[in-house]
């Protein structure tokens, strides 16, 4: 059977991912975007009391495999007591009772595993995954980059909403481009459209962090785009959480000391998960004068509930304005713009008293 390949939607880096599949010449029918069908479609299948990250990437899957998708890649990589190792014997058997021949592969995110996998897969030499895997780097790169320039343009620019359409416009481009100088020659042009956008250097900016599980932080259609909204508010986002902070944690191992050397008064052990990212990435807030912090988890994720008791302790230890938003197939974008519009007023509010 000729492997036609399927993934898991994971907000903008589903560009990257769909392209390091094509990079090797293999067929992919990449997952839509997740919408609310999607989302209960995934949750009908999967069990009850299970985390909701599990819920939406099935529900990613079924349009895909409808298309003709025979093979689903997921990447495993946690520990602790978090239960995404789990994600892919479950999705598969949950699959399988539904009549999809499928084959699924389950893999750790070590570079020997994914370099195992890819090669059994796709049968293509060790340079072609090289040079897929050096595009998928650069492409990963830009998307994170052009992320980050949106967080700081968005509360500060004159003309509202601009940001956000050159950042559509660019993810669009980014996902036409699978050449190494192409794609060198749009991330100027992209960089030079943002560099262009109006700014008023005099507002008067707040700044809140983003923590929490990397899912749910980094996919803006899960997160309900937290990220746009909290910046129409004129207040900066930083997440620290996303694909190249892990990276950096496997290519030096020395950042998990250094991670377990700060939350030391709070914590002596692992949770899985990113729940000693979580406490690490609040006392750097903290440290740095934020006006606010939000740390959003799925409902029932066992390392982010086990640390919320701890990321309260720190916001009644440093008075900085904390919320925890979980979020789940029963969550409503009302309920969730209601409790950010009050906790947006309480960061206001310190802001003008420190």
């Amino acid at each position: 059977m000729k492997p036609i390949i399927t993934f898991a939607r994971w907000g903008n880096y589903t560009i990257a991912f769909e392209t390091l599949f094509k990079k090797m010449g293999l067929e992919v029918i990449p997952p839509e975007k997740i919408n609310s069908q999607t989302i209960l479609e995934g949750a009908k299948l999967s069990p009850e009391m299970f985390c909701f990250p599990l819920k939406a990437t099935l529900g990613s899957y079924l349009p895909a495999l409808k298309k003709g998708a025979n093979t689903i890649f997921m990447v495993q990589n946690a520990g602790g007591s978090c239960r995404q190792r789990y994600y892919g014997r479950i999705q598969e058997k949950v699959l399988k009772e539904q009549g999809w021949e499928i084959n699924f592969i389950d893999f750790k995110t070590t570079p020997k595993d994914i370099y195992s996998e890819l090669k059994k897969i796709s049968r293509v030499s060790t340079w072609q995954i090289f040079q897929a895997a050096r595009f998928f780097l650069k492409e990963l790169h830009l998307i994170e980059r052009i992320e980050k320039e949106a967080q700081f343009l968005r509360p500060r620019e004159v003309e509202k909403r601009q940001t956000d359409k050159i950042l559509d416009w660019a993810l669009l481009e980014i996902d036409e481009i699978d050449d190494g100088r192409r794609l060198l020659k749009l991330k100027k042009e992209i960089l030079k459209k943002l560099s262009k956008i109006k700014i008023d250097k005099e507002k008067d900016v707040l700044k809140v962090g983003l923590i929490g599980e990397i899912y749910t932080v980094c996919d803006p259609t899960i997160n309900f785009e937290i990220e746009k909204k909290l910046g129409w508010e004129r207040i900066e986002v930083h997440r620290e959480m996303d694909i190249t902070y892990h990276l950096k944690k496997a290519i030096f191992p020395w950042k998990d000391w250094i991670i377990q050397r700060k939350i030391n008064p709070y914590l002596k052990s692992t949770v899985g998960g990113h729940g000693r990212d979580a406490i690490y990435e609040m006392l750097n807030y903290v440290k740095k004068d934020f006006d606010g912090v939000i740390q959003l988890l799925p409902a029932m994720c066992m390392p982010e509930v086990t640390v919320r008791p701890i990321l309260e302790k720190i916001h009644q230890e440093s008075g900085i304005p904390f919320l925890s938003l979980s979020l789940d197939e029963q969550v409503a974008e009302v309920g969730i713009d209601t409790r950010l519009e009050a906790f947006v007023d309480v960061v206001k509010n310190y802001h003008k008293n420190i």
